[in-house]
């Protein structure tokens, strides 16, 4: 590359491009925070200008310099993806897996203080692995609820399994392949 051309690249760059960029770094550090307050907005703002600054700083030319933005909003994404998990409080987490126990002792024939305490494990298995799989809350909350209407179609009309063990049998090979195909 012509090192004209690569010393150039800042004064062939519109400021238009640069306030473009600037919004669309505010506008995904604003995600998750649709109403913040002043405060959060100028603090937003400084942000947004550090990671715009610093990319344009030290980029050696214009994909760089957008290589550089796309990176850092990257790792700023991850950060919040595992933010996300601490934020959650556990009792939510523990009411969804009463749900999800709930769900099951409906169509599923257990008895006695063991079969309560394998369904209880079998919730709390199938939730444990809904949160480490995905991420966000969102997601968290959209697979759960999916999973959750899933058992419950598979169950529909059905008052009793003919064959006590199969109504487990199947949920269980039901969650082991929902997770295997959401992991690939």
């Amino acid at each position: 590359m012509d090192t004209t051309t690569a010393s150039n690249w800042r004064d062939q760059l519109h400021p238009e491009t640069r306030q473009l960029l600037l919004n669309d770094i505010m506008t995904k550090l604003k995600i998750g925070h649709p109403l913040c307050d002043y405060d959060e907005d100028l603090e937003f703002q400084k942000i947004a200008h550090s990671i715009e600054q610093k990319s344009y700083g030290g980029a050696t030319n214009q994909a760089d310099y957008f290589d550089e933005i796309a990176s850092r909003l990257l790792l700023l994404e991850k950060a919040r993806e595992r933010e996300w998990r601490s934020q959650l409080r556990p009792d939510s987490r523990q009411r969804i897996v009463n749900k999800i126990r709930e769900t099951l002792r409906r169509h599923l024939p257990v008895s006695g203080p063991e079969g309560s305490q394998e369904l209880w494990k079998i919730a709390r298995r199938f939730e444990e692995k809904i949160f480490a799989a995905v991420s966000s809350q969102t997601d968290y909350l959209r697979k759960i609820s999916l999973e959750m209407l899933t058992m419950e179609t598979i169950y529909q009309g059905r008052h009793e399994p003919a064959n006590p063990g199969f109504g487990m049998q199947q949920f269980l090979a039901f969650t082991n392949n929902s997770n295997a195909m959401d992991s690939s």
